[in-house]
């Protein structure tokens, strides 16, 4: 059975590159804004999408965009850690400007799965070196903006836009605005099939 579906899935992601609706991306992100991501570095984002109604004058798909976020903190009684890793699932529309054809922007609405690792060490005179090792998951609305130029037919620049509002904080971390949204600018590069 498992090679059933494995050969199903292979089929159907050669028949979707195959028809020229797919693209892959890579990204910069860029934590920013006011908020309890914008401390963290962006190292690397992901993406593909897949365009199932593809019109003359614009298109609707599903993507897929994952990525990777760190946070440090180091001091002379303190060194702690924090990865991140975001997963954001979206439908999007993109519109394709007669008098432009090469920009490309598409909005697009989804959901977003955050995941926390943290891990570190702290001296305490009283009780000595605490060391911790903690996950944690959130998720929430995302919704996206973004701008792709046709540098040639299959290859693009972008840069995007991506909200995050959370559907709930973890308990005992107040429920405001700076702990309840997240905010990216993505800068990247893509490839059309």
């Amino acid at each position: 059975m498992k090679k059933i579906i494995s050969s199903l899935l292979l089929f159907f992601a050669l028949q979707a590159f195959s028809q020229e609706k797919t693209s892959i991306e890579l990204n910069y992100p860029i934590p920013s804004g006011d908020n309890f991501i914008s401390n963290y570095d962006g190292l690397v984002d992901v993406g593909i999408k897949y365009r199932f109604s593809d019109k003359e004058a614009f298109a609707f798909g599903v993507s897929l965009n994952a990525n990777y976020l760190t946070y440090s903190l180091n001091g002379s009684d303190i060194s702690f850690k924090t990865k991140n890793y975001n997963f954001q699932p979206r439908i999007f529309g993109e519109l394709k400007l007669k008098g432009i054809p090469r920009l490309h922007p598409a909005l697009g609405l989804g959901y977003t799965f955050m995941q926390f690792n943290s891990s570190g060490s702290a001296f305490d005179e009283e009780i000595g070196e605490i060391n911790s090792n903690e996950s944690e998951s959130l998720s929430g609305l995302n919704y996206n903006i973004s701008f792709s130029f046709d540098i040639t037919k299959k290859v693009f620049a972008q840069v995007q836009y991506d909200g995050i509002k959370l559907s709930s904080t973890p308990e005992g971390v107040p429920d405001s605005k700076y702990n309840t949204t997240a905010n990216f600018i993505k800068l990247g590069l893509g490839y059309r099939f």
